[in-house]
């Protein structure tokens, strides 16, 4: 039994909103947010539950708790006549956020769920907890102007991969169609990442780098079609807790986002719970504390373990989030932009660590627009330009002028020193 808490919020109603849940199965617990810039309070409530259901991707029972009557009568009893009348409501008038419902219909089909109502704003913890996660979601959409979400990956409607293009897969993408909002960045999206090997995506700002990061990372999901078929770590329906334990991610997005009151260790040990920064319902045993200070030795920053986040210099903040991907110790890395807004010698020191994984044995890969960052050990380069992989093969082959100055529309040329490239005005 997983149990689901939602809650939405909006701040004018219409106006900017945000969605939180809490899902609880077995001990492990995963909060999730997000938000629009305009939108209802009903939407939030609604899209909340929509989310929470996409996420958990196993058969199982849940029970879910939200605070709004709307939702919680709306799939139990009003439903089943405004289908009957085909979406429209004892008056004839069509059923607003049909769009919603239809999703949120679709998901419960041949799911036992159990919906319970609970009184908001009355103390009730885990209510608490996920109108936190709302509001959180509201003041980043207000903030950026967009819709913004944190999700882990969703089974959408998978087909079988061939068993040998499966086999050794870390990543398999084939035909996905993927949407940011309102922009379709890519029609027919196919990419595999097997063990073992280091490779770099690299294009130009437009191509579509953060949505492939994000589709990888479960904050945006392929359409639902009948010829896409997504696995991770050779499977169709992977656990998302399991995919958090081996896939480890730095992004730019969440230095950027990240709360900057939390201290070091706490930066290190929010990795076991996927969080920002680390909360007082968490807890640590003495063997994740003694792994989070063991990472921050390897990586030269224990002096820093009680510094605010904030006050960190953008190489000691990256090399934090760091050791916040390297506490499960996961077989794969992936690096985004590694050394943007580093300078000189940390951008060389923070390679230099990046490199020290791989020759650890983890699999690497490196999202970029910027050519000094591919490390030596990378032998494989994808070229995206566009939302489309125009190319994909050997290193020797596409790290040539001619290549970077058709992916960059710019004329270019390129030295190489000690397996290392560098690109300069053609």
């Amino acid at each position: 039994m997983i149990e689901i808490y939602t809650d939405g919020a909006c701040s004018g109603n219409p106006g900017p909103g945000g969605w939180g849940v809490l899902l609880r199965a077995g001990g492990v617990e995963e909060e999730l947010s997000g938000g629009e810039p305009a939108t209802t309070n009903n939407r939030m409530e609604l899209l909340a539950v929509i989310e929470a259901l996409q996420a958990v991707i196993e058969p199982v029972k849940a029970r879910v708790y939200t605070d709004s009557r709307y939702v919680q009568k709306g799939i139990s009893e009003w439903i089943h006549e405004w289908k009957r009348r085909g979406w429209k409501t004892a008056d004839n008038k069509p059923v607003k956020n049909e769009d919603l419902w239809r999703r949120l219909d679709f998901l419960v089909s041949g799911r036992e769920i159990e919906w319970r109502w609970i009184k908001g704003h009355d103390g009730h913890r885990e209510n608490e907890r996920a109108d936190a996660l709302a509001r959180a979601g509201l003041e980043r959409a207000r903030r950026e102007g967009k819709t913004v979400a944190a999700v882990p990956p969703v089974s959408v409607k998978y087909q079988e991969a061939g068993a040998d293009a499966a086999h050794g897969s870390i990543l398999d993408i084939r035909h996905a169609k993927v949407c940011r909002g309102d922009v379709l960045v890519f029609t027919d999206l196919s990419f595999v990442l097997r063990e073992g090997e280091h490779a770099v995506v690299l294009g130009p700002n437009g191509a579509g780098k953060s949505t492939l990061l994000k589709l990888l990372a479960g904050e945006v999901h392929p359409m639902p079609l009948p010829e896409t078929s997504v696995r991770l770590f050779g499977d169709d329906r992977p656990n998302v807790w399991d995919v958090r334990k081996r896939l480890g991610i730095v992004s730019h997005d969440l230095q950027r986002e990240y709360l900057t009151g939390a201290k070091g260790l706490d930066v290190v040990l929010s990795g076991f719970y996927a969080s920002n920064d680390t909360y007082d319902h968490q807890r640590f045993s003495d063997a994740q504390v003694a792994r989070a200070r063991d990472v921050m030795d390897e990586l030269g920053i224990a002096s820093l373990a009680d510094r605010r986040f904030g006050h960190l210099s953008a190489g000691e903040q990256r090399r934090f989030l760091l050791g916040r991907a390297l506490v499960h110790d996961p077989p794969v890395l992936v690096f985004d932009e590694p050394t943007s807004g580093l300078d000189l010698k940390a951008c060389f020191q923070y390679l230099d660590l990046l490199r020290g994984q791989i020759r650890k044995g983890k699999t690497v890969l490196v999202v970029t627009h910027h050519i000094h960052e591919i490390p030596p050990e990378i032998e494989r380069v994808v070229l995206l330009k566009e939302g489309t992989i125009v190319a994909d093969g050997a290193k020797s082959d596409l790290l040539t002028g001619r290549q970077i100055s058709s992916l960059f529309d710019c004329p270019t040329k390129l030295v190489q020193a000690d397996g290392w490239y560098q690109a300069l005005p053609g």
